[in-house]
């Protein structure tokens, strides 16, 4: 019996339907497992800052692209897994054009944030594109021509070979053209009449009786100085640091003829110059009043302890909080067998805004163990604040150790008991910092700058500063430890790097020609000792957008070999992001400062630890060592500008830098400061009533 058309298409319906109800719970997972990986993957950029950060370095909005074409694929094998042997070509076809829109997007630099250094596509995309940007175009120029020949081979490689024939056919035409060939000799004869017709006379046009004197002699000198004796040929070199390399090549090359009775060393300044500390004794009344309202406040909300310990410091006071037992309701001790059960270091965490309220200050900081003691650290601003001044940081005890031992003694401040934090710059062997604007990192170099000025000698230290502003570093200026003027803009300072990693290769060589493993050793045997060099550098977030990979790869060069030779870097910025403070930076500078950051983001770049955001200011900051495992908070030195003003005169005027000349002191002295006389002021005359 035949069945009737509609039999016919009610059937065929029924199977259609059948497998589109086969078809849409499929469809309704691979929908819910999408939502669930976007959504998861949502969450997990918002909850975990460096998961977003690693997703901006590495594509950045390369990932746009990038997901479009895994995601068409990802869809073609779900639903469309037989088409593949057919289209294949296609899809790499298209893996090209993505590559190329992520190469395309690198070569954009936006003038801030992460993308200012790797491009809109990250650290990935500059492999595709990246800088120098002709390079980065025939990379992509690369990608387009020869994938569609891998792709398809035999539609693609005849249209090729046809494209080059007419383009040499096109050059032969060119090159062989007459009018097209007498213009090219024509101008080929311009060019060459025009270099052989000199605007000065040449070295060897030169007459006998008039020496050749080279141009860069005409030019006004960074500051005075004078040539040695046995050296008149000397000249200085057009780069920014040259002068110094060429000139301590120079001194090591000749003999040391230099006669201590002669040239005697370098007078260093007294504690004198300095400001007078401000005086400031601690009201034990006061402490002890706060020490019982702070034991009270915690006792209110149930959390029992005992204020054990009191140190006073500049600009804090900190409680050592000895936590009590827990009590039950009949007030005896908790627990099993008359053993009780001390308080949780989390209650007094959660009662940090009650103990800001009690104390009426804004910000306390509470430390779940101090460093050395089972106690817990209150840090609480203190009533009557005091400045930490340099003459104090000069005087102590551990300044003259750390200068008698030969090493570049740097002052930072006060620690909360109110000792002293001086750190040897030549044992960092670097440092890095980091903090807003007005917190105190500009004074911070200055009493830096000014702890070595107090230390050594020219003979013993050369600086050389960089500072864009032109207003923080600049009153230095004139100084004879200066290996150049201060550096204000973006060529001088790559003029530097490149000056100060010439330098670092030639005392390498130097080194291992006395068979030395670093300047210590090298200073403890030579005629003439080498003087450390410190690269000081502030605002170093605008130099490094400016420059790129190329600044960041100067300075980690020289942070990883310049400690050997006696090059040390200090560092300071005020935007201590991804892009400035990088990765292989940090691993090269253990040792770092923070000063107050506007976001807890910035705290963990400088510090790889939250709290830089919560701090005080002025000359509040964390100092992080390599020796020690978590940061101390130290309240900076604070070195105004007479102070700064009274050591530059001092080391200007050559009577006070010098000593007067003593006939009974030459012959027990003069050995070992004969090492140590600076070229630059080898003839000037010494006032004996000059000097303190």
């Amino acid at each position: 019996m035949a069945r009737s058309p509609r039999g016919n298409r009610s059937s065929s319906g029924s199977r259609a339907g059948s497998k589109s109800s086969a078809v849409r719970p499929a469809l309704v997972l691979d929908g819910l497992a999408v939502v669930a990986v976007v959504l998861a993957l949502g969450i997990t950029m918002v909850v975990s800052p460096d998961a977003r950060l690693w997703a901006l370095e590495s594509l950045g909005y390369g990932w746009v692209p990038a997901g479009l074409w895994l995601g068409s694929v990802a869809f073609g094998i779900r639903y469309h897994i037989q088409s593949f042997p057919r289209l294949w070509q296609w899809w790499l076809l298209a893996a090209g054009g993505a590559a190329i829109v992520i190469g395309v997007l690198s070569f954009f630099h936006p003038g801030f944030g992460v993308f200012s250094v790797a491009g809109l596509s990250g650290k990935w995309g500059t492999i595709l594109g990246g800088a120098p940007l002709f390079l980065g175009i025939a990379k992509l120029l690369a990608i387009a021509i020869f994938t569609p020949v891998v792709v398809f081979p035999r539609r693609v490689g005849p249209f090729y070979a046809r494209v080059f024939e007419g383009v040499g056919r096109s050059v032969r035409f060119v090159a062989e053209h007459p009018l097209i060939r007498r213009g090219i000799s024509s101008l080929t004869n311009r060019l060459r009449s025009r270099t052989k017709s000199p605007q000065e006379p040449s070295v060897s046009e030169a007459s006998p009786e008039t020496p050749a004197v080279s141009p860069i002699v005409d030019r006004e000198p960074a500051r005075p100085e004078a040539v040695p004796v046995g050296e008149p040929d000397s000249i200085s070199e057009p780069s920014v640091i040259g002068g110094f390399v060429s000139e301590e090549l120079a001194l090591y090359t000749q003999p040391a003829e230099t006669d201590p009775a002669i040239d005697p060393p370098w007078l260093l300044p007294s504690a004198g110059l300095l400001s007078i500390p401000e005086p400031a004794e601690p009201n034990e009344e006061a402490l002890d009043a706060t020490a019982r309202l702070i034991e009270q406040t915690l006792a209110s909300h149930g959390v029992n302890v005992t204020v054990a310990d009191t140190q006073a410091g500049p600009r804090l006071i900190r409680f050592g909080l000895d936590p009590g037992w827990l009590t039950d309701d009949k007030g005896g001790p908790e627990g099993d067998g008359g053993n009780g059960s001390r308080v949780r270091v989390q209650s007094i965490l959660a009662r940090q805004n009650d103990l800001a309220l009690a104390l009426k200050t804004p910000s306390i900081r509470i430390q779940p163990t101090i460093p050395g003691e089972a106690l817990v650290g209150l840090e609480v601003p203190s009533s009557t604040p005091r400045k930490v001044g340099l003459k104090e940081m000069v005087e102590s005890g551990a300044f003259a150790d750390c200068a008698a031992k030969g090493g570049l003694p740097i002052a930072i401040g006060q620690d909360i008991a109110g000792e002293p934090e001086v750190l040897d710059l030549a044992g960092l062997p670097h440092l890095l910092i980091a903090g807003a604007t007005g917190t105190g990192k500009s004074v911070c170099l200055n009493s830096i700058v000014a702890s070595l000025l107090v230390a050594k000698s020219p003979d013993e230290l050369r600086l050389l500063m960089v500072d864009p502003k032109g207003v923080e570093l600049t009153p230095f200026d004139g100084l004879p430890h200066l290996a150049a003027p201060t550096v204000q803009e973006f060529k001088g300072f790559t003029e530097s790097l490149t000056g100060l990693l010439n330098l670092m290769q030639q005392r390498y060589a130097r080194l291992g020609q006395a068979g030395a493993r670093n300047i210590a050793g090298y200073n403890a045997t030579a005629e003439r000792r080498m003087p450390y060099v410190v690269l000081v550098v502030d605002e170093l977030a605008e130099l490094m957008l400016a420059g790129g990979r190329e600044s960041e790869a100067n300075l980690v060069r020289l942070a990883q070999m310049g400690r050997a030779t006696g090059i040390h870097l200090v560092l300071a910025t005020q935007r201590p992001t991804v892009d400035v403070v990088t990765g292989l930076l940090k691993a090269n500078i253990a040792t770092r400062i923070a000063f107050t950051v506007a976001s807890q983001t910035d705290s963990r770049v400088i510090l790889d630890v939250a709290g830089a955001e919560d701090l005080l200011g002025r000359g509040d900051m964390l100092l992080l060592e390599n020796q020690s495992p978590q940061p101390r908070r130290v309240q900076g030195v604070f070195v105004d500008d007479g102070e700064v003003s009274r050591l530059v005169e001092f080391w200007r005027d050559p009577g006070q830098s010098r000593p007067p000349v003593i006939e009974s002191e030459t012959d027990d002295e003069g050995v070992d400061d004969e090492a140590v006389v600076d070229e630059e002021n080898g003839d000037e005359e010494v006032d004996d009533s000059g000097t303190e």
